[in-house]
């Protein structure tokens, strides 16, 4: 997941992080996917993470899920960059 962060990071050439909300479906997939947040906003790390979130998979009993939906804070970092 990290690395596929980077390499969307590093292909956008931007830095940002993105909040995304899912539903999670019994086999674990991801479905239903929106955005709640984004820095920068207009920077599209937002729509980065829904890309990763179409191969991003969770176990059924990850704390994180609540009522069948999950939310996922990612960060984008551009490798070599400063904090």
């Amino acid at each position: 997941m990290l690395i596929a962060a980077l390499a969307a990071a590093s292909i956008a050439s931007v830095q940002g992080e993105a909040v995304i909300r899912c539903r999670v479906q019994p086999s674990g997939q991801l479905s239903g996917c929106v955005v709640v947040s984004e820095t920068p906003k207009g920077a599209n790390v937002g729509a980065f993470a829904l890309k990763l979130a179409k191969n991003y998979r969770v176990a059924p009993d990850d704390r994180r899920i609540r009522g069948g939906v999950i939310t996922i804070p990612m960060q984008f970092k551009l490798p070599g960059a400063v904090p």
